[in-house]
């Protein structure tokens, strides 16, 4: 029977930190797991609101247009960013397929057969590391010592999507038959996804060759080890076990190793990354029609001439922003003027430039994160009859995909607040009389904000250090890559939203009738602003308006 203190504790926890769903995300009328309260999510504007606290599970279609609903069956059809938020985000329970059963029944035959033939083989008789030619004395408590000796992280600890989208990405691995673990153990993995137990896992650690600190907390859970979360407390793994029927199961030999040698914290989570960012061009180009319609009410400026089609052809993804643009703008101040400025500033002009490049960049990131959710990365590897040993556990181009992807979300912040400049001029005479509702010094906060993501847009990838006696020399900081990621993404969305804001309420205070694509999420940015919240709330408030809209036009 299912915890219900440890379920209880991750539903509360996923509600307190669940992003909206990402673009491919459809939401629907739905019923919430059992770990969480019937709802009926009615419009599509609320189903949203509903599964960003993760109480109501949309239907996901992922890129080959095949539906994730109930239940992901990993080992057959191809996983996407979609399986990984539909089972980290919105809890749905996961099993093995008989042919992924397969696959890790015969692989494991093969570390049996190098075990018996007393082969030498890194992790499963050879220590590990500096010790790579060290005869492991006792097989069996090797496994136990190598994950406790891993189990190092320190610092806050993951969220329970993150643990639950780091466990996924675990077991998608083994699923495909290298990593040489038994069934059982492959099992037992997934019995934590669907029994709710999240283990306790501290985000510092990793250095990118592999999350080893972080699979270590998860892999001890799983042998009744370390501790979990239940109700906001940590609590040993075996009360919390034996809770909600689940038998612990000790590591055999190599599954230690085996467990370890992944980057499933830098997959899974990156995986639920590359979900929010996916929604920020659009976002971005909403926040530019919003600025442009505003400037076009305001000022000579506000020119469509830049969104042409005849002017977007270089990049399909440049030529969708700009057709996103004209859509808000149809039949609006900007479209309908007879005369504008001969060129509004570079970063009105050029906005479908610069989000192009931020929607190819989140799109090879996807790329790269669902080859890698697809494929054996372990060492040593079962390849046919051998375990060959390999340097898969480096990945240093996820690593500089999210290098690429911060430097990319900034130059749209950077865009964006320089549109908010503009926009913060045109508002003096709103503000001298009163009629502004906007604090002023939002302009101030956007810099702030675009300040640290010209920080954070510096590359970490090539940061590692020499470990293990130099043995493992070079690594890939991919873990501290994604984390400053996430940030990233927070923070361009902060600014994209202040920009939002401060657009709306100049297209409130002008005479012209807006564009009629734009009326709703201006009616609701109207409401938010006039019902004089504090700055803080106003502009995250905004925000979930700006990325429901957004992304409802996208799926129109």
């Amino acid at each position: 029977m299912r915890s219900r203190r440890t379920s209880a504790s991750w539903a509360r926890r996923s509600a307190a930190t669940a992003s909206c769903s990402p673009a491919r995300c459809i939401p629907r009328s739905c019923t919430a797991r059992s770990t969480r309260s019937s709802q009926s999510c009615g419009d599509r504007a609320s189903c949203a609101r509903s599964s960003a606290t993760a109480a109501c599970a949309p239907i996901c279609r992922t890129s080959d247009g095949a539906t994730v609903t109930d239940a992901v069956v990993v080992g057959d059809a191809r996983l996407t960013l979609e399986h990984v938020v539909a089972v980290a985000a919105l809890g749905a329970e996961v099993a093995l397929s008989d042919s992924a059963r397969t696959r890790i029944s015969a692989a494991r035959a093969v570390v049996e057969a190098h075990l018996a033939a007393e082969t030498p083989v890194y992790g499963l008789n050879r220590e590990l590391g500096a010790g790579r030619n060290v005869v492991v004395d006792d097989v069996v408590s090797f496994q136990l010592r190598v994950l406790r000796n891993h189990d190092a992280g320190i610092g806050e600890l993951l969220t329970g999507e993150q643990v639950r989208a780091s466990v996924f990405t675990r077991v998608a691995g083994f699923s495909w038959g290298g990593a040489g673990v038994r069934p059982e153990w492959a099992t037992a993995w997934i019995a934590l996804l669907n029994a709710g137990i999240v283990p306790a896992v501290r985000r510092v650690g990793s250095v990118g060759a592999a999350d080893l600190t972080t699979l270590a907390a998860i892999a001890r859970v799983v042998a009744g080890e370390g501790s979990v979360l239940a109700d906001g407390d940590l609590v040993p793994a075996a009360d919390a076990l034996a809770d909600a029927g689940v038998l612990p199961v000790l590591p055999a030999a190599s599954e230690a190793l085996a467990s370890l040698s992944s980057n499933a914290y830098s997959v899974g989570v990156g995986a639920l990354a590359a979900a929010r960012a996916e929604r920020l061009p659009a976002l971005a180009d909403l926040v530019t029609a919003l600025t442009i319609e505003a400037v076009a009410g305001q000022s000579d400026g506000g020119s469509l001439r830049p969104f042409d089609p005849a002017v977007n052809g270089l990049r399909p993804a440049q030529a969708a922003s700009a057709a996103r643009i004209r859509t808000w703008l149809t039949a609006g101040r900007a479209a309908s003027r007879v005369s504008a400025s001969v060129q509004d500033a570079v970063s009105i002009r050029s906005a479908p430039q610069i989000n192009a490049a931020l929607a190819d960049r989140v799109a090879a990131l996807r790329a790269e994160i669902e080859l890698l959710l697809n494929a054996s990365t372990e060492n040593p590897l079962v390849a046919g009859d051998a375990m060959a040993p390999n340097g898969n556990f480096q990945i240093t181009a996820l690593a500089v995909e999210f290098d690429a992807l911060r430097v990319a979300i900034a130059h749209v912040a950077v865009a964006s607040e320089r549109r908010s400049v503009v926009l913060s001029a045109l508002q003096r005479p709103h503000r001298r009389s009163g009629a502004s509702r906007v604090p002023g010094l939002l302009l101030y906060t956007a810099s702030s904000l675009v300040a640290e993501l010209r920080h954070l847009a510096d590359p970490v990838s090539l940061t590692g250090g020499s470990l293990s006696e130099g043995v493992e020399d070079v690594s890939s900081s991919a873990a501290l890559a994604l984390q400053l990621l996430e940030r990233s993404i927070s923070l361009a969305e902060s600014a994209l939203a202040i920009e939002g804001v401060l657009a709306a309420e100049l297209i409130a205070l002008s005479d012209p009738q807006p564009a009629d694509a734009l009326d709703s999420i201006l009616g609701q940015l109207d409401r938010l602003r006039t019902g004089a919240p504090e700055a803080d709330a106003l502009v995250r408030d905004s925000l979930a308006a700006l990325l429901a809209a957004s992304q409802v036009a996208l799926e129109a």
